[in-house]
C-alpha cells in the first residue's frame, strides 16, 4: 500500500510507492486528497518509488495520475526518487515532464530531492558532501 505523509512546516507532501494492487487505489486517493487539503496551495512533493525491478506501465500510470491529482490541489514542484538498485536511469527515461502540468525533478536519493525542493543549488549540495581539512575549516576570514 502506498504511504502518504505531510510536513506542515515545509508545506510538503511525501508519497512512498511500494508494491501495490488495484484494491489499494480508493484508500490511496482518499489519503492523497486529505493530505493535499491539509497543505497550502504551492506545496511541494517528494515521491519515492520503492519497487524492485523494472517499472511496469501500470506503475508509470500511477505516477502520472498521482502527479495530475496533486497538481489539481496546487502542488508547485515534484521530485521523484527511485529507491532501488535496478535501472538507475529509468526515472529520467519516463519523460514525466511531458505528461505533467507541474515541474518534475528526478533525484538520485531522498536528500537530493529535499534539497531540490528547498531550492538549494546543486553546487552547494556537493559542497556539503566535502569535509574541509581542519586547518582550512578553522581559518578566520576578516
Amino acid at each position: 500500500m502506498p504511504e502518504v505523509q505531510i510536513n506542515l512546516l515545509k508545506n510538503r507532501l511525501y508519497i512512498t510507492l511500494n508494491n501495490w494492487d488495484q484494491g489499494d487505489m480508493p484508500v490511496y486517493v482518499q489519503k492523497i486528497e486529505s493530505a493535499c487539503r491539509a497543505l497550502v496551495p504551492g506545496f511541494t512533493c517528494v515521491a519515492v518509488l520503492r519497487k524492485n525491478g523494472l517499472l511496469r506501465q501500470i506503475d508509470k500510470d500511477l505516477l502520472f495520475n498521482t502527479t495530475d491529482l496533486i497538481s489539481a490541489y496546487g502542488v508547485s514542484k515534484v521530485a521523484y526518487v527511485r529507491d532501488n538498485q535496478a535501472e538507475e536511469n529509468e526515472i529520467p527515461s519516463i519523460n514525466i515532464n511531458q505528461h505533467s502540468y507541474v515541474p518534475v525533478h528526478c533525484a538520485s536519493n531522498f536528500n537530493e530531492a529535499e534539497a531540490i525542493l528547498d531550492g538549494i543549488p546543486p553546487v552547494v549540495m556537493s559542497l556539503n558532501r566535502l569535509a574541509l581539512p581542519k586547518k582550512i575549516a578553522n581559518i578566520r576570514m576578516n
